[in-house]
């Protein structure tokens, strides 16, 4: 397999360049010429310049306008969210800015007090967390207990 895919000098022979173009390369060869024109600059120049014009296909008429006009469709499309998103993002922050700056009360002339709000109390959560703590070590205990007496 090897001595037919490359010449003598260790490139890529001419007949492997025919099958290669050809798609007659069974998967084994395939990976060894690609391997091989990865690493190697004379056989990419080799392969490069043994295609003809004939051998490429040609694009159909309107196609380059039809990407052209796909692109620019495509950055309007991300221009017009971008837009979107800042005028979202804006009208978000002046809503919060109205809600905790009590404009609010002063826009609407209220002499409506703003009530404080005290911290909040934590000793039933911590006793709840407690009685959690200890119920769950009970509870690996348990599991221990069982697992010992399994094994003996």
């Amino acid at each position: 397999m090897r001595d037919s895919l490359f010449n003598n000098n260790g490139h890529i022979s001419d007949s492997c360049i025919k099958k290669f173009k050809r798609g007659d390369l069974d998967d084994r060869e395939l990976i060894v010429v690609s391997q091989h024109i990865e690493n190697c600059e004379k056989c990419i120049q080799h392969l490069t310049g043994s295609f003809d014009d004939s051998e490429f296909k040609k694009v159909p008429f309107g196609f380059e306008e039809e990407v052209k006009n796909k692109i620019v469709k495509y950055k309007k499309k991300n221009r017009q969210l971008l837009f979107y998103s800042l005028r979202v993002s804006l009208a978000a922050c002046i809503s919060l800015i109205f809600v905790f700056s009590s404009t609010l009360n002063f826009i609407a002339n209220t002499k409506v007090k703003t009530l404080e709000i005290s911290s909040p109390k934590f000793t039933v959560v911590n006793s709840i967390n407690m009685e959690l703590g200890n119920f769950t070590n009970k509870i690996i205990n348990m599991e221990v207990f069982n697992n010992e007496n399994e094994k003996k």
